[in-house]
């Protein structure tokens, strides 16, 4: 017993000697601290408080949506075969022909044979050749389908080339059991010139069928619903300069409206998101008119005024060329 009750004097003593340490270290701490710590308590209760009331705003500037989209334009839907018009609650769909839905296969295998090789490349150890036989079975089904497309014989041609070639680097890795970078590189360095040829006949081909769309569409509507269009051509994440489908569009409708009337939108894809990215077009152009008297200040970063302090002229982050 005596044992015990020295063991929990002790223990109180040791929290007591705690609880002393903590607060005079509290007392002794610099201003500077306390205030970071002061700072971080409020932050607690506030910046939830602020992200609230955040949302709250932006959920009241969606809200306008129907009320502004009661005067919406023509909308284009720039697909590559397709190209959707909306107006109203009339929604029309007209198909692009070209070879391109037919072609993207085989250029798409480069993309599969770089990543492939340079991961097993990377890693010796997936080497066990189950990747390779899939992809070279995948590459000789791409064979059979080639010849079977409605694209010119040259093209046919070029792309069973580029094919043929893949599968057999593919089958030599195969063999040897294991995957060679330089080798790979040699491999694309010799398909490069084909895939720049059958990338430079599609896109042509391509453009010209999605101008004759457009065209077709502009002599069907109403001029003064044309003069109003606004044409959104989906991408990927990354943005890619020059694209094709912008380019025949701005032909048809002017190239000074790109950016205007004619919008590239990153990472939209389906048509529910297009139609969303326009809506955000026009809330914003509606603020801008009535808050700043200029239609295009919201497309603008909301900040942009001070970026003039660090950069003194207008830009977008373009990838490089």
């Amino acid at each position: 017993m005596p044992c015990l009750k020295l063991r929990v004097s002790l223990l109180v003593l040791t929290s007591s000697l705690g609880l002393s340490l903590s607060h005079n270290f509290a007392r002794a701490q610099p201003a500077s601290e306390k205030s970071v710590t002061a700072v971080s308590q409020s932050q607690i209760i506030v910046e939830p408080s602020l992200a609230a009331l955040n949302d709250d705003f932006k959920k009241l500037y969606r809200a306008q949506t129907n009320s502004v989209m009661q005067d919406s334009p023509l909308i284009l839907l720039v697909g590559s075969d397709a190209v959707t018009t909306l107006l109203g609650k009339t929604r029309v769909v007209y198909p692009v022909s070209g070879p391109y839905d037919e072609m993207k296969s085989a250029l798409h295998s480069v993309l599969g044979f770089q990543g492939l090789m340079t991961r097993l490349a990377a890693e010796p150890s997936l080497n066990d050749g189950v990747a390779l036989t899939d992809f070279s079975k995948k590459l000789g089904e791409l064979l059979t389908l080639v010849p079977q497309t409605a694209a010119s014989a040259d093209l046919k041609r070029q792309a069973i080339e580029v094919i043929t070639q893949l599968k057999e680097a593919t089958d030599q890795s195969i063999m040897r059991k294991t995957v060679n970078q330089n080798e790979v590189k040699a491999v694309l360095a010799k398909v490069r010139p084909t895939i720049l040829s059958i990338a430079q006949q599609v896109g042509r081909l391509s453009g010209e069928s999605l101008k004759i769309a457009l065209l077709g569409i502009q002599s069907k509507v109403k001029p003064e619903d044309w003069a109003r269009a606004i044409a959104v051509i989906p991408g990927p994440i990354t943005a890619r300069l020059n694209n094709l489908n912008v380019a025949v569009t701005a032909s048809v409708m002017g190239r000074n409206l790109i950016g205007e009337r004619i919008f590239y939108s990153e990472n939209i894809y389906d048509e529910q998101g297009m139609i969303a990215f326009v809506e955000m077009l026009m809330r914003d152009k509606k603020l801008s008119t009535v808050l700043f008297d200029n239609p295009y200040r919201m497309w603008r970063d909301l900040l942009a005024d001070a970026s003039a302090d660090y950069v003194d002229q207008d830009f977008v982050t373009a990838l490089a060329k």
